[in-house]
């Protein structure tokens, strides 16, 4: 993204699927994933059909460059300007790009179901929404999260900040029995693996069957602010859950840019939102010790009195991209190290002297 083509003057093409190759080739044309990301915000938005029997976008720009004196510069609705008749990226979807994230129509009073993780990634994107004019019902169904002690604290977190806004909140079952079968066989599963596209499965099924039954058209998750998850793992799994009901659909857009994550930071700060120091499910928390300790830092303390977001900026260092990423990094090599410790432990009921757990 970002070629300046000298030739064409508009592209004819279907709404590829997300993980097409193809969209870097639209995404060359319309100016990189800012303006990639408005246009299909918008398809999504006016609900066109996606894939090769579905509808298809021209993007054309608006003066072609068959038309222009060579030499002449060309000023583009962004402001921008390409010499010799250049059409530059970004300049062919100007109306599109211009679309606020929600597509197309007036959002007031459309009802959305908000599966909510926790309460310190839910304030931007709930005042995102009630801003742009959303009618926000918050759904917490979270089985994933262990001990029993920080699924409550959570859970209290988010009915604090949903009754300070005046909003609803679905109190959903803590169906903890489901999430271990589920989990069997993908205890080593590193972070961002299958074992949580299966925990993301689990939780965007049982909110897309409440959004269905309770007359919710929109459904959509706070996974997908957190820098700690893979957002398109989040969202595939949304996708994936909405398609099965007719009349739901799935809502996404980049909830991670920096002024999200800027807006998000701040409201917790505002709160003083519990901070959590790991994802949720027992496996996050023992892999997040692991890494800890490699960092010379104490294990996770479960419902630490002074684990609380208190200053935006410090906040967000925390959970940087340079320590996320730093984070991951490491956790490739985390699954070698269990597999290898779990192969050295021995358990014996009859002598007692061989047990090295």
């Amino acid at each position: 993204p970002g070629y300046s083509f000298r030739v064409l003057d508009g592209l004819l093409t279907n709404l590829h699927q997300p993980d097409s190759t193809l969209l870097l080739l639209v995404g060359a044309l319309v100016g990189g994933a800012a303006q990639l990301q408005a246009l299909y915000a918008h398809a999504v938005g006016s609900r066109y059909r996606f894939l090769s029997y579905g509808d298809a976008c021209l993007l054309t720009n608006a003066q072609p460059a068959s038309s222009q004196p060579q030499q002449q510069q060309q000023s583009h609705a962004d402001g921008r300007v390409a010499p010799g008749g250049a059409l530059e990226a970004g300049s062919a979807v100007a109306a599109v790009v211009a679309a606020p994230w929600w597509g197309a129509g007036s959002p007031d009073g459309r009802k959305v179901l908000l599966h909510s993780c926790c309460a310190p990634c839910s304030g931007a994107m709930i005042g995102e929404m009630r801003d742009a004019g959303f009618d926000v019902t918050i759904y917490f169904y979270n089985p994933n999260i262990h001990p029993k002690r920080e699924y409550e604290l959570r859970k209290a977190e988010n009915v604090r900040y949903a009754e300070a806004l005046g909003i609803p909140i679905v109190d959903a079952d803590y169906d903890v029995e489901e999430w271990f079968q589920r989990a069997k066989g993908m205890e080593l599963s590193p972070e961002r693996g299958a074992r949580c596209t299966m925990c993301f499965d689990m939780r965007m099924e049982r909110t897309a069957l409440y959004a269905h039954e309770h007359g919710f058209p929109i459904i959509t998750t706070t996974n997908a602010t957190s820098r700690w998850k893979d957002a398109k793992q989040v969202d595939d799994s949304g996708m994936r859950a909405a398609a099965k009901y007719p009349g739901v659909e799935y809502w996404w857009r980049d909830w991670q840019t920096d002024e999200m994550s800027t807006r998000k930071y701040e409201i917790n700060a505002q709160q003083r939102f519990y901070k959590q120091e790991y994802c949720g499910c027992t496996y996050s928390l023992r892999d997040s010790n692991l890494w800890r300790a490699k960092q010379g830092l104490p294990p996770v303390e479960v419902g630490a009195p002074d684990s609380i977001y208190s200053d935006p900026s410090a906040d967000s260092e925390e959970e940087s991209r340079e320590v996320v990423d730093g984070f991951f990094r490491d956790n490739k090599a985390f699954e070698h190290e269990l597999r290898a410790n779990y192969e050295r432990r021995r358990k014996d009921g009859a002598d007692a002297d061989k047990n090295n757990w």
